[in-house]
């Protein structure tokens, strides 16, 4: 009696053969909220009667029935390649719209994101910092002689390019540099100016011992002169351990950095190559005084990484 009802009821909604129902909709990456393209949508009625669409290049489906159906709640599922499969029941009505949101099963946080822009018929760049605040950004480096390692400065100098180019025209770098003596080598700089940026990194270059009190005065110095009002204000140190003289010089650092965060202007610390848990222990103080993050750099892929978490550390208001 079942299946003499289903049959009955599919026979008499094929043989309206009206407009039938449309269902439209957009899908979209959960995480870049970019369209995906050549996702397949499929909205299953009854036994056998089942449609089905592929999204184009903006993330858009569209499914038009051959037959009217009773509203109601039907099965719906959506498949796309790297992503998984999402399955559920919607409510369909004569037109109606669904949007849906896919998430990425291995999603790789540094691979450039590429879509297609319809208008001009040009592969795009998708900005990783959609939706973030406009960033003032102060790299102090540390450039003794300690840092003159494989595991140190050249990670560091190509994370900085890698952060450089993900920047949007609005952000800011500024670069100072500290061993015996403290050096502004970029005054703040529009991150549009990306070759000038790189040509500063690329000429950084060792010094000797370490001063880091000095230098910290003049990185909240540059920060506070080019402060952006809602945006990211944020000193970036990259050391290989303490850059403190004794304890006496950590408390007067501390309190700069207390001082600086109650201006808005965070400190983050990244710290490259292997050190005691004593020097991890006082660095990550002085950031959580400073409302940053504190990081231990092994690889290359965690400096770039973590890079880009200090570009994200404020959203837009």
């Amino acid at each position: 009696m079942k299946y003499f009802f289903t049959l009955l009821i599919s026979l008499f909604a094929l043989n309206i053969f009206a407009e039938g129902m449309h269902i439209k909709g957009v899908i979209a990456d959960m995480d870049s909220k970019m369209p995906i393209k050549e996702a397949n949508v499929s909205i299953r009625f009854f036994a056998g009667f089942e449609f089905s669409d592929l999204t184009d290049s903006l993330g858009q489906y569209e499914i038009t029935t051959t037959a009217i159906v009773p509203d109601g709640y039907y099965g719906i599922e959506v498949e796309a390649n790297g992503y998984f499969k999402l399955n559920g029941f919607v409510h369909v009505t004569k037109n109606c719209s669904f949007n849906f949101s896919l998430k990425q099963k291995n999603p790789n946080p540094l691979t450039p994101i590429i879509y297609q822009d319809t208008t001009q018929q040009k592969p795009v760049k998708f900005s990783r910092l959609e939706g973030y605040a406009t960033n003032n950004l102060v790299f102090l480096i540390d450039v003794s002689s300690s840092m003159n390692q494989p595991d140190r400065m050249p990670l560091l100098k190509e994370s900085m390019k890698y952060l450089v180019n993900e920047l949007r025209p609005t952000d800011r770098v500024a670069i100072l540099t500290f061993s015996s003596y403290t050096k502004e080598v970029l005054s703040s700089t529009p991150a549009l100016q990306k070759e000038l940026i790189f040509n500063t990194i690329d000429r950084l270059t060792y010094g000797s011992t370490t001063n880091g009190g000095t230098a910290l005065d003049m990185a909240y110095k540059a920060a506070s002169k080019s402060f952006i009002q809602k945006g990211n204000n944020r000193i970036v140190l990259a050391s290989d351990g303490m850059f403190t003289s004794g304890e006496k010089e950590y408390k007067k650092m501390q309190q700069t950095i207390e001082s600086g965060k109650e201006k808005g202007i965070s400190l983050s610390i990244f710290c490259f190559g292997k050190n005691t848990d004593y020097v991890k222990s006082k660095l990550e103080k002085l950031t959580h005084a400073g409302s940053g993050n504190y990081a231990n750099i092994t690889t290359i892929d965690e400096s770039k990484l973590h890079m880009l978490e200090e570009a994200k550390a404020v959203k837009n208001n």
